[in-house]
């Protein structure tokens, strides 16, 4: 077995780089765009999440990911009826190819949903909820994950999955069509590694995060195994993180069907430095408010992760009984 002190001796010069791959400036500029009031809030249905929807299909480009399915290019259109009108919307999906013949056709799943909750009128101090760190801070880093990892010059062993989900505000409606209609084999998905809410850092301190689910599975131990070497932290005493392990996009994954009371599912869970803070869902979640040297250093860390993860040859496991894998 590789251990990860092995592997961090062998690969001290793409730590190095992974380091300055992405700044804070690029963060700030792409939370900015997506938290701007030109974006109304990026209510589902409206004309700025198809706005969004093609500039996060932009960025993939930019950064060297390919379409899952090349025909129809990143993006997964998809409806659904809410309060009896039917909302047309989109997920957006790139695919960073794996390099080990071994686990090539393995899976990780990187996620970040891109929609909010649009327009409140009679809020102050304005009556548009930006939705920065509930969350384009999310997007920004998987953007900036693929960015560190093709900047670095070496490819992962398994496949990555970076995906965009609309519809999360209304009932992780993207995240579960995705899985509904899978363009890759859910079964061959290693973990999903959901971000959201990572902009502050005044709740945890710097440079720590917490995982919701980490009574769930082994993915938070085998990240804290990678911590070890870094000055970096997962928190595993937020009480409510169990509860926020089925408030996000990750929950469609680790809960793909339940029958007899077990579940099949894969891995998952949601990594943030935010729990229910006072500008969640608030026209207060507002870009001013991040700290983007923080948050890029957790980017950039975390590029580092699924790094490690890609060719990690032990499978994240359920430590929860009622969880089994699909087969």
């Amino acid at each position: 077995m590789l251990t990860i002190a092995i592997w961090l001796a062998l690969n001290l010069n793409f730590l190095y780089a992974q380091k300055a791959a992405v700044t804070s400036e690029n963060l700030r500029e792409w939370v900015s765009y997506l938290a701007s009031d030109n974006m109304m809030g990026r209510r589902n249905g409206s004309p700025e999440m198809k706005i969004a929807a093609d500039w996060i299909a932009e960025k993939f480009r930019e950064m060297g990911l390919k379409p899952v399915v090349p025909s129809v290019d990143y993006i997964q259109n998809y409806t659904f009826t809410s309060r009896q009108n039917l909302v047309n919307e989109r997920n957006v999906i790139g695919m960073l190819e794996g390099s080990d013949p071994s686990l090539k056709d393995e899976y990780i799943m990187l996620s970040a949903h891109f929609d909010h909750v649009g327009i409140r009128r009679g809020s102050k101090p304005d009556s548009i909820y930006n939705g920065a760190d509930d969350n384009a801070a999310g997007i920004a880093a998987i953007i900036g994950i693929a960015k560190a990892i093709m900047e670095s010059g070496r490819k992962p062993g398994r496949s990555i999955v970076f995906a965009a989900f609309s519809g999360e505000e209304s009932g992780m409606r993207g995240s579960r069509n995705f899985v509904a209609n899978s363009p890759i084999p859910l079964k061959k998905i290693y973990a999903n590694l959901n971000f959201e809410m990572i902009g502050h850092s005044e709740y945890l301190g710097k440079k720590k995060y917490y995982m919701t689910g980490c009574l769930m599975s082994d993915l938070d131990d085998i990240i804290g195994e990678y911590n070890k070497n870094t000055a970096f932290q997962l928190v595993d005493t937020i009480k409510v993180a169990h509860f926020l392990f089925g408030s996000s996009d990750n929950i469609a994954f680790s809960r793909i069907a339940t029958a007899s009371g077990i579940t099949t599912g894969i891995p998952s869970g949601t990594f943030a430095t935010t729990t229910m803070a006072p500008h969640i869902h608030n026209v207060t979640d507002e870009v001013s408010l991040f700290d983007f040297d923080n948050m890029a250093d957790l980017v950039n860390h975390f590029s580092g992760v699924v790094q490690w993860l890609s060719i990690r040859k032990e499978e994240v496991k359920w430590t929860d009984k009622s969880f089994v894998k699909p087969e």
